[in-house]
C-alpha cells in the first residue's frame, strides 16, 4: 500500500511540475509546429522507446488533483496492429496533458488530438511527460488511403510525406511536393533503420 501511495505521490508531483510549464503553452489558437525543435527520421528511431502501427480504440479524459489544482489529462488507447519496436502488447495506452472533462477544459498548444478509428504510426517514449510522442507531434504519422485504396503516410498536420528525409524539414526547404509514401514503404524504412542502429 505504501508503495502505491509513493507512486501516486511521485505521479502527482510530476504532473504538478509539468502543469506549470504547460499552462504557459495554453493558447486559444493553433500555432505552427515549428515552435518545437525539428526531429529527423533518424532522431525518431533513436529517441523512441516504442514504435507501432495502431488504431485509436478509445479517447478518455480524466482529472488529476495537484497542488496547483485540477489537471485534465487524456488517456488514448491504441490497438497495436504492427509492433516495430518496444512493445508486444495488443493494446498500448498513452497519456497526454489537456482535454475536456465535464465543464473543465485545458488546452496545451499543439497537443495532438485523437478520435476513435484514427490510424497512426506512433514513435513514443515511455518516460512520463506531458506528451509521450517523440518531437511532440512529429513522431505521430497519419495513415489514410489514396484513390486506389493504398494505405499512405501523412504528417500529423495532414501533409503528404513523400520521403523519410523530409521529416524535420520545413515546407519549401527542399521538401518535394509529390505522392505520399505507402505505409509498406515507410514500414520498410523503419525496419531497415532499426536494423542499422543495432549494428
Amino acid at each position: 500500500m505504501a508503495r502505491n501511495d509513493r507512486r501516486r505521490t511521485n505521479l502527482l508531483l510530476t504532473y504538478s511540475l509539468v502543469c506549470a510549464v504547460s499552462l504557459m503553452c495554453v493558447r486559444p489558437a493553433r500555432v505552427s509546429a515549428t515552435s518545437y525543435p525539428a526531429v529527423t527520421f533518424s532522431d525518431l528511431l533513436t529517441k523512441a522507446d516504442m514504435i507501432f502501427v495502431g488504431d485509436v480504440l478509445d479517447v478518455r479524459p480524466f482529472a488529476v488533483e495537484s497542488r496547483e489544482g485540477t489537471i485534465i489529462m487524456t488517456r488514448v488507447t491504441f490497438v497495436v496492429r504492427d509492433s516495430l519496436l518496444g512493445t508486444s502488447s495488443t493494446l498500448e495506452i498513452l497519456e497526454f496533458m489537456g482535454g475536456e472533462l465535464g465543464d473543465i477544459g485545458q488546452k496545451v498548444a499543439e497537443m495532438p488530438t485523437f478520435k476513435p478509428g484514427d490510424r497512426r504510426v506512433v514513435f513514443a517514449k515511455r518516460e512520463r511527460s506531458i506528451n509521450p510522442i517523440v518531437g511532440f507531434t512529429q513522431g505521430l504519422m497519419k495513415i489514410t488511403q489514396d484513390d486506389a485504396g493504398l494505405d499512405v503516410i501523412m504528417t500529423s498536420t495532414g501533409e503528404p510525406l513523400a520521403r523519410t528525409e523530409d521529416i524535420g524539414r520545413p515546407r519549401g526547404a527542399g521538401v518535394r511536393e509529390s505522392r505520399p509514401m505507402a505505409l509498406s514503404s515507410f514500414r520498410a524504412r523503419i525496419v531497415d533503420g532499426l536494423r542499422e542502429r543495432r549494428r
